[in-house]
């Protein structure tokens, strides 16, 4: 059985216990949240920590959509939950407009900070934010030039950005990969298309072996999450989608030939 997370956004509208317990009952062994998820269950850390334990689940990835170019006061609920119950990797994305060149600074800073709690700093492109690609990016990354620091790869992002595997070439830190797939044409709106209709890994129209295939050739295999922002999920009971999101990833892992790797703790283990 792969070792897999459930992304915080695959079972986004259940509240914690029952993510908790229906990703470890269909297979996953870790859990990917949102900063809210943590402040808005409302229970001590502990009884986060006891709840994880008792389902033999870790948190993967904790996900913040915030200009982290500016301070912002949950930062600090981030790392106390690093601190507190363990996480391996932030997920970053940019939303809010600067050039590229003025997040570098910012961007180390924010990885210096989180390496003082142990994690991984995962920069996400999205090809409707205002980092739209693999090499955007990588360009962010590597200038930042921090050894706790990497590019996350998500599949319906790679599909709709139009990444090629070249595009790889450059790239020598990769976080993670997020397993998702997309229909046959894009819509008129990319992030409601993101948001709201994305397909199981392996059941649309995207080459996800070939983009897998890609992967295996310039990195170790990788921590991978399953990230299916979906309405037909989010009318199904939590227990049911989970159970499809495991299978579908399952069985494109199977397909492909690919490997989910056991988590590392620091990213040099992972390249």
């Amino acid at each position: 059985m792969p070792d897999l997370t459930c992304s915080a956004n695959t079972l986004r509208f259940a509240d914690l216990p029952t993510r908790v317990s229906a990703a470890a009952a269909a297979g996953f062994t870790g859990l990917g949240l949102r900063v809210s998820d943590y402040l808005g269950a409302e229970l001590p850390d502990e009884a986060i920590r006891d709840l994880l334990d008792r389902h033999g689940m870790r948190v993967l990835e904790l996900e913040h959509t915030w200009d982290w170019t500016v301070e912002d006061p949950a930062e600090q609920a981030m790392f106390r939950f690093a601190d507190r119950i363990g996480v391996r990797q932030l997920n970053v994305p940019m939303f809010s407009e600067h050039p590229l060149e003025d997040l570098v600074r910012p961007f180390g800073e924010l990885c210096d900070r989180a390496a003082g709690h142990g994690l991984l700093v995962g920069f996400e492109f999205l090809p409707y934010s205002h980092v739209r690609t693999l090499g955007e990016a990588w360009q962010v990354v590597s200038a930042a030039d921090r050894p706790n620091a990497g590019v996350i790869v998500d599949l319906w992002h790679w599909f709709r950005s139009g990444a090629q595997v070249a595009d790889l070439a450059e790239v020598s830190a990769i976080t993670s990969v997020q397993l998702c797939d997309v229909l046959p044409e894009p819509g008129p709106d990319l992030a409601d298309e993101a948001r709201h209709r994305r397909q199981l890994p392996g059941q649309g129209a995207g080459d996800t072996a070939a983009a897998l295939a890609a992967l295996r050739e310039v990195a170790r295999p990788l921590p991978m999450s399953v990230e299916v922002f979906s309405d037909d999920l989010d009318a199904r009971p939590a227990e049911e989608a989970a159970r499809l999101a495991f299978a579908a990833a399952e069985e494109t892992l199977r397909r492909t030939g690919s490997t989910a790797a056991a988590w590392k703790t620091n990213l040099e283990e992972s390249r």
